[in-house]
């Protein structure tokens, strides 16, 4: 049994509000795209797309925005992204917990900044 789309319709709300806070000055949300809550290029509303139990929500996002400051220690590009993550809200207290998953990979390339993976193999001549 689950607490309801209450729930989940006031955690998409509060994610969205973290979101666009969190990244004030650095990644401005595009006027011509909406925030989108749920899961991505579904046809499903969005309270039907949020996982919900007794102690969980989870939230899909996507936030397209314009990199206009620094971001990641990068100064700004002025290249539209969309970032992209997931929010798990713990809802078992009276103050929810957020934990927020972001894919820092992804928005990195799509800033243009090249990443490499393989980690550091230390030269035998030194």
């Amino acid at each position: 049994m689950t607490r309801g789309d209450d729930f989940a319709s006031e955690a998409a709300q509060l994610v969205r509000r973290d979101i666009e806070d969190g990244f004030k000055g650095a990644l401005e949300q595009r006027s011509d795209a909406a925030f989108a809550i749920g899961l991505h290029d579904s046809d499903l509303q969005d309270h039907l797309s949020l996982a919900t139990s007794e102690s969980l929500v989870v939230v899909p996002w996507v936030y397209p925005c314009t990199h206009e400051g620094v971001f990641l220690n990068i100064p700004a590009t002025f290249v539209d992204l969309e970032l992209r993550g997931t929010t798990f809200v713990d809802i078992r207290q009276q103050d929810w917990t957020y934990y927020r998953y972001i894919d820092y990979i992804g928005a990195l390339h799509q800033i243009g900044v090249s990443t490499d993976a393989r980690p550091v193999v230390p030269n035998d001549d030194s």
